[in-house]
């Protein structure tokens, strides 16, 4: 006999009951002397009872008691026989016994849920304290690389720094991803430039992209968590979404942090942190991007405004720096914006007078590596500030140095000169040596012109070579 179970209906459970007494009763038919089993020691109509009382209940028992005894009841009046005077005393009895049986069942039914919650509850909470411990583990792993990254963060952020100052538009973009990628942890992020015009971002640059096979090029302003971020010059955080509807229901599940890119005075566009590790989206990585972005701002400005003025059909093959044309054109720029911010400006030519001589011995190539090489100790001098031009002979270079006066320029001329002297040259094992003369300029006033900047400079380069 299998215990009750919760959800079955009554109705069922009285039947098996009348069934079970109704079974006994036709055993007892074919005891005629002995309706209801009154005599002896033995009772299946109480036992039956009392199982019951034990299995389903003490309500179950007494129905089932019941139905015994209008079975009994039925038999003897089936067979005209007359119930002995007994039967009370034993009705009586099987009453107390099937309440005291059910009143012990229904304890220990009691203490079993009990004990079975209580075990539901303890497996919930070992479930919670697992995913808990998981969690812990992976920000105390996440801390402990967090330390010792230190040693190189620093190494590694301003090496990244340095591509920025590069010019290169596209090696500055890629600096901030990797960037994002080193001190974040994205496994997947996205550069957009803004583009007002078309009421659009485009997407230019990814990391994690190749992998995931994503095909979007374009995003509209409206409508998008791209977008917001752009027209409100703000940052988006996913966790924004619990408190602004807005934004949720712009939300399509591809931006964990959204932070805008400055250029100037305006929003060139966004860099979107996609995917991440979820013990990295904290408070510290948020605040990392800020850093990375504010570190990234003047490089990416000046990348940005190169960009648009220098062409690549205008980049010479050999020393993948842009000609006279883009240098005057980047001056005029540069002259425009210091007239409204009285800043200042350096511009240095310097002269490999040898140029000639070292294509007669080591050929016409070889000499140009040679003014890309000195171009290289330019940018790496000025710590990527510097802005290196072909001038207006294939021996000569022009350096644009923003925010450096006359003494600035001399000492960084004197600097340059040194460093052009103390490097040991060579062309496979043959040593070269280089003659490298410098004229210079300072802005002076706010109406001095590009052409009196660059005859000023080009006037104390001849003077050098007296």
């Amino acid at each position: 006999m299998t215990p009750v179970k919760e959800g079955t209906p009554p109705a069922r459970h009285a039947a098996e009951l009348l069934a079970f007494s109704i079974a006994v009763g036709v055993v007892n038919w074919f005891f005629p002397g002995n309706p209801g089993f009154l005599r002896g020691f033995f009772n299946p109509y109480v036992t039956l009872s009392l199982l019951i009382a034990v299995s389903y209940g003490k309500y179950y028992g007494f129905l089932s008691l019941g139905f015994s005894a209008l079975v009994v009841l039925g038999i003897a009046a089936g067979r005209g026989l007359s119930i002995s005077a007994e039967a009370p005393l034993p009705l009586a009895a099987a009453i107390v016994e099937v309440y005291l049986l059910g009143i012990i069942r229904d304890s220990l039914t009691r203490r079993d849920r009990k004990a079975r919650e209580l075990l539901v509850s303890l497996s919930r909470d070992k479930g919670l304290l697992k995913r808990q411990v998981r969690a812990l583990r992976d920000a105390n792993s996440e801390l402990e690389e967090r330390i010792s990254r230190q040693e190189d963060s620093i190494t590694s952020l301003y090496s990244q720094v340095q591509v920025l100052g590069s010019l290169n538009l596209t090696k500055a973009l890629g600096a901030i991803l990797e960037m994002t990628a080193r001190f974040v942890g994205a496994t997947r992020c996205s550069i957009w430039q803004h583009r007002p015009e078309e009421s659009c971002l485009a997407f230019v640059s990814g990391k994690g992209w190749e992998a995931a096979g994503d095909t979007r090029t374009l995003l509209p302003d409206e409508g998008t968590i791209e977008g917001w971020v752009v027209r409100n010059n703000a940052v988006f955080s996913v966790k924004m979404l619990l408190s602004n509807e807005p934004l949720a229901r712009m939300d399509t599940g591809r931006n964990i942090i959204t932070m805008p890119i400055t250029a100037g005075r305006r929003i060139w566009g966004v860099l979107n942190v996609e995917e991440m590790p979820f013990a990295r989206y904290n408070l510290y990585s948020e605040r990392m991007l800020l850093v990375i972005m504010a570190l990234a701002a003047p490089g990416l400005e000046r990348a940005i405004e190169f960009d648009s003025v220098v062409h690549q059909e205008d980049i010479n093959p050999i020393t993948g720096l842009p000609s006279f044309p883009e240098l005057y054109a980047m001056l005029q720029l540069d002259l425009a914006r210091l007239r409204v911010e009285s800043g200042t400006l350096a511009v240095l030519i310097l002269e490999l007078s040898n140029l000639d001589e070292l294509a007669g011995v080591h050929g016409r190539e070889q000499a140009m590596l040679f003014i890309r090489d000195i171009a290289r100790l330019v940018q790496e001098t000025s710590a990527g500030q510097a802005r290196v031009f072909h001038y207006k002979s294939q021996s000569q270079l022009a350096v644009l140095y923003p925010r450096l006066d006359a003494d600035g320029a001399s000492l960084f001329s004197l600097t340059m000169l040194e460093k052009v002297n103390s490097t040991e040259w060579r062309v496979k094992e043959q040593r070269a040596y280089l003659e490298v003369t410098l004229g210079f300029a300072a802005l002076s006033g706010a109406e001095q012109t590009a052409d009196e900047l660059l005859e000023a400079a080009q006037n104390l380069l001849e003077m050098q070579k007296v």
